[in-house]
């Protein structure tokens, strides 16, 4: 779902039967072939349930089956409205402004805020980032509900981003802040011969001995 406004998200997907189309399209679509009698087949739509079946035996397609919208009584298109909030937000979005966007439910809202992070942090950046003469941008936050006291960390997660400029992102839920937790990611993760640019956080001041990137503190 590539970023855009809110007005062209809704002319996008303005109901929850277009959200299941484009989830079939994305997963499967027209022409793929069917595990049953295993031919090219064209697809129709069932309006009698949340499936889509075969031109030739007949055999259903659930494209809501095997996501994280398994299961859920939630409208398709509010949980594609909280991607779109999340794939949007620089700051990250918790459970209590899904709550309160999307009309639901806190813990609702914590359900699908938890299974959204976890399906980004999974799928975002199957393979190493960057490389030689590329920049990559490094940067981590708190994700989680609104917390007080003085262990509110410990109940928050801790999300990395890594963007190539120009070029592909991944996200990886790490433990904590320390250069333990966060070097290591920018090694598997970054080629090497990359220029990683980050805060002046201090864990990013001295790599580890294993590193091979270049390290540049931009604000």
């Amino acid at each position: 779902m590539k970023q855009t406004n809110v007005r062209q998200f809704f002319a996008q997907f303005p109901t929850d039967e277009a959200c299941l189309e484009h989830l079939f399209n994305v997963r499967f679509g027209q022409g793929h072939e069917c595990p049953k009698c295993e031919r090219s087949a064209k697809w129709y739509r069932l309006q009698s349930e949340q499936a889509f079946s075969c031109q030739w035996c007949g055999h259903h397609i659930h494209p809501q089956v095997g996501s994280i919208f398994e299961k859920s009584r939630t409208p398709l298109q509010l949980w594609f409205y909280a991607i779109f909030l999340f794939t949007t937000s620089k700051h990250g979005v918790s459970g209590k402004e899904l709550q309160r966007q999307l009309g639901v439910t806190y813990k609702t809202a914590w359900r699908m805020a938890a299974l959204i992070r976890e399906h980004m942090a999974a799928v975002d950046g199957e393979g190493p980032i960057g490389g030689e003469g590329k920049v990559v941008e490094v940067d981590e936050t708190f994700c989680g509900g609104v917390t007080k006291g003085m262990d509110w960390r410990e109940r928050k997660a801790v999300v990395m981003g890594m963007v190539e400029r120009g070029g592909d992102a991944m996200l990886k839920v790490v433990p904590d802040q320390t250069r333990w937790s966060l070097i290591p990611e920018i090694v598997e993760n970054v080629k090497p011969g990359s220029e990683v640019h980050t805060d002046e956080h201090k864990a990013y001041q001295k790599a580890l001995p294993v590193t091979d990137y270049t390290p540049v503190n931009a604000v």
